[in-house]
């Protein structure tokens, strides 16, 4: 009896050594087989694509054409319409010292009023040109006007047929009253053939890194008492503002017009009429100075394959920020003063 109780004790002994033995495998095991925290790295946003106009990133190609409209800039109707949400903004002399504007918007964009429209010139012609779309204007000089079924652009012009897409506004006096809006050039693209934006032309956009130190500088450039423009950067906002006559150049909704890149371009010109119309050299090439958080970048403005590009020394592009950009013709280097912004 005492022989038959040792032997079951040692076998619940054996038994219970055996379990032990699987328990601790089995939690050896499972601990080998835990697998290490992965660190997560953050999702980054892949942007394969830049709007043309105002380079902004984007995932997806943008469809859509431009819409070139001139624009009346006379002293006395301001403010105009439509300016805020142009991606592309030119002034140039129109005739005597008055400068005019030709603003570039997007097709997409939703906008109820545009205007003052004014007339066309060859030079504005030519800057049109090179996006193609859809150029609105009310007639022209008698140049303009002769030469532009050769340019490569749907003409729309208020006088004649095209002047569905326009209306006058009885309150406002000839010719400062024509308007126009998004609704009117989106028919034209519903009516009329125009070709997309092309999307390998763009500029040289460059997003400013979190470690950038802005170096901008303020300048003003002479067009003539009334249309002389100063340009101060403001570091709170970190784009320049625009003020025109010694006054704060307003957008319609009141807040003063504003601007990510201003590039004057010296293009030489000449008088061609007792009117003092203007003939400029828009393909010639000549100096040019870029301003934007980067500072001044100096260097020249050349024209080859369709496109004025803006160049350094070395032949790269000059860098343009994302967003709104403002370009100033003047004939003359003279008539910019440049100032550094005091620390």
């Amino acid at each position: 009896m005492i022989f038959h109780r040792g032997k079951l004790f040692f076998s619940i002994t054996v038994i219970l050594l055996a379990v032990i033995l699987i328990i601790f495998s089995i939690l050896a095991l499972s601990k080998s087989r835990q697998v290490a925290p992965v660190a997560v790295e953050p999702v980054v946003e892949e942007f394969h694509y830049r709007h043309p106009l105002s380079g902004e990133k984007s995932k997806e190609p943008i469809d859509f054409y431009p819409v070139v409209v001139m624009i009346d800039n006379a002293y006395n109707i301001r403010p105009q319409y439509g300016l805020e949400q142009a991606d592309i903004i030119y002034e140039a002399f129109a005739e005597g010292n008055i400068t005019r504007l030709m603003a570039i918007f997007d097709d997409n964009k939703n906008i109820e009023k545009v205007g003052p429209v004014r007339s066309a010139r060859p030079y504005f012609m030519d800057w049109a040109s090179e996006y193609g779309g859809v150029y609105m204007h009310v007639g022209g000089s008698p140049e303009a006007l002769s030469e532009i079924s050769s340019y490569d652009f749907v003409n729309i012009d208020q006088i004649g047929a095209s002047e569905i897409y326009f209306w006058r506004d009885e309150n406002l006096e000839a010719p400062h009253n024509v308007f126009t809006s998004a609704a009117n050039w989106l028919r034209v693209g519903e009516i009329k053939d125009v070709n997309n934006c092309d999307q390998s032309i763009i500029w040289n956009f460059v997003d400013a890194k979190e470690n950038y130190v802005p170096s901008p500088v303020d300048f003003s450039i002479d067009y003539s008492p009334a249309y002389k423009v100063d340009w101060k950067f403001n570091d709170k906002i970190n784009l320049y503002q625009r003020w025109q006559g010694g006054d704060e150049f307003l957008f319609a909704d009141g807040n003063q017009v504003t601007a990510t890149n201003i590039i004057v371009q010296i293009v030489p010109s000449k008088i061609i009429d007792i009117k003092e119309r203007r003939t400029m050299d828009t393909i010639g090439g000549g100096k040019v100075y870029v301003f934007n958080n980067f500072g001044l970048q100096e260097g020249r403005w050349e024209f080859g394959d369709g496109r004025t590009r803006w160049l350094a020394e070395n032949g790269e592009e000059l860098k343009l920020i994302p967003g709104k950009t403002w370009l100033q013709i003047v004939p003359s280097a003279e008539m910019i003063s440049i100032e550094e912004i005091s620390e």
